[in-house]
Parts: C-alpha cells; sequence; structure tokens
C-alpha cells in the first residue's frame, strides 16, 4: 500500500489530467480568444472606466483583461468568469501573484449567464464573430434589463 505522500502526488497528477482533458472537451465547444498585448492598453481606454464602477469580463481566460483593467483603476471592483478548469488556475495564480491581499479582484469558476451581475456595469467579452447565439441573447437581455456598457473585440 503507498504512503500518503505517493498517494497525495496521484490524486494530484490525475487531478490535473481530468481538468486538461475537460479544458480539451470545452474548447471544442467555446472559442477561445486572447486580447493581443498591443490592444490591451487601448481597450482598457476605451472602456472608460469611473471610481466605483464594477467591471466584468465574461469569459476571462488567463485574466490578462482583468488584471490590466485591475492595474490601471484602482478605484474599479474587478470581476472576471471562467470556467476552463485549465485557464482559471491559470488565473487564479497570477491574482494571487499580482493582487495577493485585494478584496475588488475576483475571479470566479461558474457560468457567467447564471452568475449575479446585478452590480456590474461595464461588461467585456472577448469573442469575436465566433458567439453563440445563447450568449448573444444573454448579452442582449443583459442590455435591456439594465444600463450596461458591453465592450467586445
Amino acid at each position: 500500500m503507498p504512503n500518503g505522500l505517493a498517494l497525495a502526488i496521484a490524486v494530484l497528477i490525475l487531478a490535473l489530467i481530468i481538468s486538461y482533458i475537460i479544458s480539451m472537451l470545452l474548447s471544442l465547444f467555446l472559442s477561445t480568444a486572447h486580447t493581443p498585448q498591443k490592444e490591451l492598453e487601448e481597450l482598457v481606454q476605451k472602456m472608460n472606466l469611473k471610481k466605483g464602477d464594477v467591471f466584468a469580463d465574461l469569459g476571462c481566460g488567463d485574466g490578462r483583461v482583468l488584471f490590466e483593467v485591475a492595474k490601471r483603476h484602482k478605484d474599479v471592483k474587478c470581476i472576471g468568469y471562467e470556467i476552463s478548469p485549465i485557464l482559471l488556475m491559470i488565473a487564479n495564480l497570477s491574482k494571487f501573484i499580482l493582487f495577493p491581499f485585494s478584496k475588488r479582484v475576483h475571479i470566479y469558476a461558474e457560468d457567467f449567464t447564471k452568475a449575479d451581475l446585478n452590480d456590474v456595469n461595464v461588461v467585456y467579452i472577448n469573442w469575436g464573430k465566433n458567439i453563440s447565439k445563447k450568449y448573444k441573447r444573454f448579452l442582449e437581455k443583459l442590455k435591456k434589463i439594465k444600463k450596461v456598457k458591453i465592450i467586445t473585440s
């Protein structure tokens, strides 16, 4: 019978393999688009964020846009939603390094269509033209219900 450390390592490796497989399966159904670094600064300026705004990055991936907004706007609450386990681990690790004790930067492992977005007033989504009809309807509904600025790229 293996000792506790060997068992823990085996469980960790198995969890990473399962996360990778789930990520690969999700990538077949969801498009992943990364915002190029050059466009990032321009994008953040385009958002015209003000003190007290709540910014949400829907499908935040590795969190680059989320963290850039948090760096440039110290008085804006930043929320990211991601369901890919691998990207979620990368984003949370980056958050731990860049904003270790910040209460204004949050990353949630949930489907943003089921999330409570009542406080959010600026939304960013980077899916280009590959956005599904389901999510288009969700964004249209979000626009109608409340005054939300939706920024896409």
